[in-house]
């Protein structure tokens, strides 16, 4: 309804005009907009686009007034809560949320909101994911391993997000995509029965056919990584321009390297994403023909520059 209503055209003006100098490919400028024409102007655009905004706050409106105003998929880019210093405990549930923009970006995501900083770090060339439908067959004996490769945790009981555990013939997993965890019955290979529940109370929810497990992890290395990993971080250790950074240095170095050595994914991974040939800019993600729109180019001008000094 909104979408046959919130035309260009409908709304008449210099609409119809802004939308065939987009359509041509003209950049193209809006100046003395409202913040809801703003948004409602980026809701009737047709294709793929990228909205920017100058910081978190701004971009979470831009998200709740776009997808409002538009039958549109949209998602929420993030950006990551540090890159510059290597931290083992790190807030999953931003990272979680990171990720599962990724995922929706790469599969088809009509509108991705963002923060200017978000655009300005790495991303993963691919966001893994693994789907489960009933009567669908899976080598249910290599599905802790795959679980683990793609960042899970195994633990006794799936009480948290990105935690799976196995009993028998019930894999029990919490999706990093979903409120719920899920309990997935096996009969041999075959997934029988697909349960949502609620982690707090167990209690039971409304059976499902299918459910989408997405990768908790976005830093993806192999083992043929490693060696050279490893050699680039010890030779920016080696450049250490004193005792005590040489010191802080070689004690990162020797946890790095022996948490990489696991051949598995780990809390602070990010930290050498710079260094992984997985690693992608957005623009590598997109297609040609995305719409950039920024909303405020002086206030993200400057916040990319803030940025920017404070990583450099």
């Amino acid at each position: 309804m909104l979408k046959n209503f919130f035309t260009c055209k409908n709304l008449g003006g210099e609409l119809p005009a802004l939308e065939n100098d987009i359509r041509l490919g003209t950049p193209t400028a809006a100046f003395g907009l409202s913040e809801t024409h703003k948004f409602l102007l980026a809701a009737i655009t047709q294709g793929k686009q990228v909205y920017v905004c100058a910081d978190a706050i701004s971009a979470q409106k831009a998200y709740a007034g776009i997808s409002t105003l538009s039958d549109k998929k949209c998602v929420y880019l993030p950006a990551k809560d540090e890159v510059v210093l290597y931290k083992d405990a790190l807030s999953k549930d931003a990272l979680y949320r990171r990720i599962c923009a990724v995922y929706g970006l790469l599969n088809g995501a009509d509108c991705v909101i963002c923060e200017i900083e978000a655009l300005m770090q790495l991303f993963p060339a691919q966001a893994e994911a693994i789907s489960f439908k009933t009567g669908c067959d899976y080598d249910y004996s290599a599905l802790p391993q795959k679980l683990i490769k793609m960042g899970y945790t195994r633990e006794y009981t799936a009480d948290n997000k990105g935690c799976f555990a196995i009993r028998g013939d019930i894999l029990d997993v919490f999706p990093i995509n979903s409120d719920n965890p899920v309990r997935i019955d096996f009969f041999g290979d075959t997934a029988e029965k697909i349960r949502p529940y609620d982690a707090v109370s167990g209690e039971r929810l409304e059976e499902v056919k299918e459910i989408t497990v997405v990768s908790a992890t976005d830093a993806v290395f192999t083992a043929e990584d490693v060696p050279e990993i490893k050699k680039i971080i010890s030779a920016e250790v080696k450049r250490s321009q004193n005792v005590k950074a040489y010191e802080r240095a070689k004690a990162i170095e020797s946890d790095l390297c022996e948490k990489l050595a696991l051949g598995v994914p780990f809390s602070g991974a990010s930290f050498v994403m710079p260094l992984l040939g997985s690693a992608r800019t957005v623009f590598d993600l997109l297609s040609p023909d995305t719409l950039i729109i920024f909303d405020e180019c002086k206030q993200i001008s400057d916040r990319m520059n803030a940025v920017y000094k404070e990583h450099c």
